[in-house]
């Protein structure tokens, strides 16, 4: 709220053709937010949030926060089986979604009563009230933000549940390593479901810098290096390095102009490879600097960082 305050008509979020500025984006969470507080959402309630990566899932995240309450992602992407784990243990009364996922609402809400709320819908309507908020801040530093889930691979997902000071902490930390500012363009692919995505929907809005989500579907290298260079990205953080390897790849083609914006690439979830990325950190359009990110789910996204490549 601070940035719309400051640059109310700064670029906050890119979502294909929907383009919404920090005064927009105040306006759409303050409206979500009161909604929530008016259920009875606060400290230490869980709101499930089912929705694909897009402006109304930053909304919905940033509203949850702003009520009080802890942001529990449900990625659509995930099966029903996953889904239902982390319902079960967090107990969302609140689920925000959109009408074209009511086929997946029933099995997570079943005999529960939980309310569900259809966030486009509800942006939509002009006659939806913005007041009930309180002046203060409903989070206290030991409060808690989100729960998220391990990964499963030794077992049984275990839903994690991380406090607001271990976020805010976070989130500091990858604006300074990252050099994020006002002027930033940060690109968003990650899915709901990873812990990484916190940081890399809210870390931007913190410093007043644009939001831009790269569009869901299977992976595509090409897609992914176009978005890079017309949407003139500045930080990548995280990038999967089997992902992005192809990305330099293809853009070998042309010199490496296409990463030219590029000024921090964050790289996670697997060992990087610089020999991969070798011929563009030797080209002219080499800018960045290459960061390896590591941490566990239970440690708020990062416990430890090495940077590997110094801009010239």
């Amino acid at each position: 709220m601070a940035q719309a305050a400051r640059r109310p008509g700064a670029e906050a979020v890119v979502d294909g053709e929907v383009r919404r500025t920090y005064g927009e984006l105040a306006r759409d969470v303050e409206k979500l937010a009161a909604d929530l507080v008016a259920r009875g959402v606060g400290q230490e309630v869980s709101v499930g949030v089912l929705l694909p990566r897009s402006y109304e899932l930053v909304v919905s995240i940033l509203a949850v926060l702003l009520a009080g309450g802890v942001y529990t992602p449900l990625n659509p992407a995930l099966p029903d089986s996953r889904l239902s784990v982390l319902a079960e243990d967090t107990l969302p009364p609140v689920v925000l979604s959109r009408r074209a996922l009511d086929g997946r609402l029933p099995r997570l809400t079943a005999a529960r009563g939980v309310a569900r709320v259809d966030v486009p819908a509800l942006l939509a309507d002009a006659s939806t009230p913005t007041a009930g908020l309180p002046a203060a801040d409903r989070h206290a530093p030991t409060a808690a933000a989100y729960v998220i889930q391990t990964s499963g691979s030794t077992g049984r997902p275990k839903s994690v549940q991380v406090g607001m000071a271990a976020l805010i902490n976070t989130l500091t930390w990858c604006r300074d390593a990252c050099g994020i500012h006002e002027d930033s363009r940060v690109l968003q692919v990650i899915a709901s479901s990873f812990d990484a995505s916190i940081r890399s929907y809210l870390t931007p809005l913190l410093t007043g810098a644009a939001l831009v989500l790269f569009p869901e579907g299977p992976f595509d290298p090409a897609a992914l290096l176009e978005h890079l260079a017309l949407e003139r990205i500045s930080v990548f953080n995280p990038a999967v390095p089997s992902q992005f390897h192809p990305v330099v790849e293809l853009a070998a083609a042309e010199g490496f102009r296409q990463l030219d914006a590029l000024r921090c690439l964050a790289l996670g979830a697997e060992p990087p490879d610089l020999t991969a990325l070798r011929p563009w950190i030797e080209s002219e359009h080499f800018h960045a600097r290459i960061l390896n990110v590591y941490g566990p789910t239970e440690a708020a996204d990062i416990a430890c960082y090495a940077e590997l490549v110094t801009t010239r």
